[in-house]
């Protein structure tokens, strides 16, 4: 059974990959910040992002292998990468009223 924050940030990268930006605004809280990319902040800023990186990088998909954790703070690891495949990533979610406030995204560096 998947979490309540496992099914936001399932979605929220379903966002990503699909390119369907109008649930940017139910799944990101309105003061979201990613410590990655703080330059887009709030679902609108997001929302813009998404729709760039779109246009630039079509085959760029975000893989979620697996949520753990199941209360307002959850890991996600997955890979991000053409067809999914690439550089395995984990990211930590904050989540508060079930949307997504804040994410850290940690990768490999060696």
């Amino acid at each position: 059974m998947t979490s309540a924050a496992g099914k936001v940030v399932a979605r929220y990268f379903e966002m990503w990959n699909t390119g369907d930006t109008s649930i940017a605004p139910e799944v990101l809280a309105p003061d979201w910040l990613d410590h990655a990319h703080p330059e887009a902040g709030g679902p609108e800023s997001v929302a813009r992002a998404v729709e760039r990186v779109r246009e630039t990088q079509p085959d760029l998909t975000f893989r979620v292998d697996a949520v753990l954790g199941d209360g307002d703070l959850v890991a996600v690891v997955g890979a991000a990468g053409r067809d999914g495949a690439g550089t395995p990533l984990i990211w930590l979610v904050r989540v508060q009223d079930d949307r997504m406030a804040e994410m850290w995204t940690y990768r490999r560096t060696q």
